[in-house]
């Protein structure tokens, strides 16, 4: 009789035991069911409204001699999708047929510099042929918010060193490096004909990325053809000076182009790595 009693209370006990394991895979299912779906999921936060990943227009009016790059009439040309054509070519050639007549260069310490000095110092340099694989990695194309024809973009050049570079009359050995320097920002200005009047190189974002120190565009690429690129920041006295004995001498590639070649709409007296005057 006991031994009956003691039965009877196992079987009740696994009974409640596969009672209470069926409720938890229940609960447990349900709740996987109800988490998994935003359409079920009744304690879910409600989602705002999704806005425009640009900022609205600048509501701060100021005057620029920087304003003769705007224009009342919108563009009637895909200012975006130009602005990607332009920024994969290859070739001087190509770029060329973009710039408008009174096209400026202008960089952190280069600058201002026509399309014509650009070739020439770069050639000089033998930048191109130096780099037979390189490759400016253009990304995230968008247009300004204050100005339609305007638009920013990311580049992170890379390549490798295979041919030597040129330092006047001399012609260092190439390094046979794989080079990639820090991402830096561009900028295009267009005018209302399809034509791009000014270009803008920002410095490098991360100095601590890439391979060359944080140098970055042509003085990334020559750091990485085995050239110290010393102290390259604006307002630097020596850099300053060793600029203009360059200007001066010539034969090294200009950091600026000559009075007579700036277009006149370029009111800046600063030359190279001078500081702002404006």
């Amino acid at each position: 009789h006991q031994l009956s009693i003691v039965r009877s209370k196992i079987e009740l006990d696994e009974e409640e035991t596969t009672i209470n394991m069926r409720q938890t895979i229940y609960y447990t299912a349900l709740a996987a069911c109800v988490l998994s779906s935003e359409g079920l999921n009744v304690f879910a936060p409600l989602k705002p409204p999704s806005k425009s990943a640009n900022p609205p227009p600048s509501k701060v009016n100021t005057e620029s001699w920087l304003d003769v790059l705007q224009y009342d009439e919108p563009p009637k040309f895909d200012v975006l999708a130009k602005s990607i054509e332009f920024a994969n070519c290859k070739t001087f050639d190509e770029i060329g047929e973009f710039f408008a007549d009174d096209y400026v260069f202008r960089g952190p310490i280069i600058g201002p510099i026509t399309s014509e000095d650009v070739r020439n110092a770069q050639e000089g340099f033998n930048i191109q042929n130096a780099y037979p694989n390189l490759e400016t990695r253009p990304f995230g194309f968008t247009i300004d918010p204050d100005n339609a024809y305007r638009c920013y973009w990311f580049e992170r050049w890379e390549g490798t060193n295979t041919v030597g570079v040129k330092i006047g009359p001399t012609e260092l050995p190439p390094t046979n490096n794989d080079v990639k320097l820090p991402t830096h920002i561009m900028s295009a200005n267009w005018t209302p004909e399809g034509k791009i009047k000014y270009i803008c190189l920002s410095n490098p974002l991360d100095r601590f990325e890439g391979t060359t120190k944080g140098a970055g565009a042509v003085f990334g690429l020559l750091v990485g053809a085995g050239v110290q690129s010393g102290n390259v920041s604006v307002g630097d006295s020596k850099l300053r000076f060793q600029q203009r004995l360059f200007h001066a001498i010539g034969g090294f590639g200009r950091n600026w182009s000559v009075e007579e070649k700036i277009p006149k709409w370029w009111k800046s007296k600063a030359r190279g790595a001078d500081p702002n005057d404006m």
